[in-house]
């Protein structure tokens, strides 16, 4: 489980103190599909980017089975938790395949071969090997997004945090992605992510937060059949 204390975070913006995360706490059970939402500016990338550890200004704890993730080192950062940022940050001078070899041998200490053969088999499980020395620049969006998620599972990331993960998919990969997401979590993965696609979200979530002005202010745990706060989530899934 992940568990975010208080986490309290201000940027100084033209002479002024921004409040970005406001006491957040929140909690995020191994299985499950995890969703935080709300408007534009609420904080939601900014805690994902917290929760994968990519910025660690804030103050309070975030804590994986009970471990101060601030403490972890760059090889337990990656292998307990991936992020897929929402322009994938894939390397444009690397083919499909190097994308996800390369982390793995200067990571986790892969031998090329070894690397290789796990992501040859995971490339195939996505139906993308086809374009294992393709660069980034001339696949799809939806092909990229693939590829970055499959970057991720070459690592063996338990948590795999997305940012807007529909943002540039057609209907028929947002279908791909609900299915995966769901067979993900079936296998023992746990999914975070925000988004404005509503739709997508109470497809695939199990538990959504509603964020607002840098504030968990509302929250529905499908699997309890639980509201607390507000109930604004329901009121924002219908928008």
């Amino acid at each position: 489980m992940i568990t975010g204390k208080n986490l309290f975070l201000e940027y100084e913006n033209k002479n002024e103190n921004k409040i970005v995360l406001h006491n957040v706490s929140f909690e995020i059970q191994k299985g499950y599909i995890t969703s935080f939402i709300g408007m534009s500016g609420a904080g939601k990338t900014t805690l994902l980017k917290c929760i994968a550890n990519l910025n660690n200004d804030y103050t309070g704890k975030i804590l994986l089975d009970g471990n101060n993730i601030k403490g972890f080192s760059k090889k337990e950062k990656i292998q307990n938790i991936g992020m897929v940022a929402q322009h994938y940050n894939l390397f444009f001078n690397m083919s499909v395949l190097k994308n996800c070899v390369h982390p793995m041998m200067n990571v986790l200490g892969f031998s090329e071969q070894k690397a290789t053969s796990k992501a040859l088999k995971i490339l195939e499980e996505f139906d993308i090997a086809s374009l294992k020395d393709q660069g980034p620049t001339n696949i799809s969006g939806g092909q990229q997004q693939r590829v970055a998620i499959a970057r991720a599972l070459c690592l063996d990331s338990q948590y795999i945090l997305f940012d807007e993960p529909t943002s540039a998919l057609d209907p028929q990969s947002t279908k791909f992605l609900e299915k995966l997401f769901k067979d993900l979590c079936a296998v023992g993965k746990t999914i975070i992510l925000c988004s404005h696609d509503m739709s997508f979200v109470n497809n695939v979530s199990n538990k959504i937060y509603f964020m607002e002005k840098g504030e968990i202010v509302d929250c529905l745990d499908k699997k309890q059949e639980n509201i607390v706060n507000s109930g604004k989530i329901k009121d924002f899934l219908v928008m």
